[in-house]
């Protein structure tokens, strides 16, 4: 089976919301702007996490315990990416922007290229065959690349002030 490749035209929209730093002056902009980021690359996880519970529904009669169980981590992973796309708050680069702004487009970088590989990884999750070499060696590397879209999302999240805490802020306001 060839790799699975992923187009240009899939990617377009979280290219097209790459932040744009400048911006983020005024606090309902910035918002907006985070927001759309935020959705773009919300929805290539979906499209990660929708192929594999596809693949475990479809083929649930060929995957074995073990297999299942690592679609659900896989799964798990998305979920905590997404909890952490959902922090809500007043948008505000964090120190100097003159540093942090680099910093910033930097981790969007990585956002891009990791997500890009996530994508790859799981379409060649076969949904007709799946293989018990992907869940050997595919399987861990989307794992990795989940952990660091996690750990990179949570680093923005600090750097745009909103951290964790911005959590009790929200709870607060309810």
């Amino acid at each position: 089976m060839p790799a699975a490749s992923v187009t240009l035209t899939e990617l377009t929209p979280l290219i097209e919301h790459l932040p744009r730093y400048d911006t983020y002056v005024s606090p309902p902009r910035a918002v907006s702007d985070e927001r759309q980021f935020r959705r773009s690359l919300g929805r290539l996880l979906k499209e990660c996490g929708s192929h594999l519970l596809n693949v475990a529904e479809k083929r649930g009669q060929l995957l074995d315990g073990d297999q299942e169980e690592i679609i659900d981590l896989l799964i798990d992973h998305i979920s905590a990416i997404f909890r952490r796309l959902d922090r809500e708050g007043h948008v505000a680069i964090a120190g100097n922007p003159e540093d942090t702004v680099p910093e910033l487009n930097e981790l969007d970088s990585q956002l891009l290229q990791l997500a890009e590989d996530a994508l790859v990884l799981t379409r060649d999750l076969d949904r007709e065959a799946p293989s018990e070499s992907w869940f050997r060696n595919q399987a861990i590397q989307l794992s990795q690349d989940l952990a660091e879209i996690s750990r990179t999302t949570e680093e923005r999240n600090y750097l745009l002030g909103l951290g964790w805490e911005s959590e009790f802020a929200r709870l607060r306001g309810r």
